[in-house]
């Protein structure tokens, strides 16, 4: 599903990332897609959530 939200210049600010296997991951953990979502909507602690926005490097 690779382009669903565009890569941007700019990081967005205060947001950490280490998932350095993410097309939209920058040098620094820095996250330079132009919006992020989190999954999912129920979660009730850190283990069930996930950041829907991910699209893994090779497939961008």
């Amino acid at each position: 599903m690779p382009g669903r939200v565009n890569r941007v210049k700019d990081p967005i600010s205060r947001v950490k990332c280490v998932v350095d296997s993410c097309t939209y991951w920058d040098s620094g953990d820095r996250c330079k897609a132009e919006s992020i979502e989190i999954q999912p909507p129920d979660a009730l602690d850190t283990e069930t959530t996930d950041c829907a926005t991910f699209i893994p490097r090779n497939e961008s």
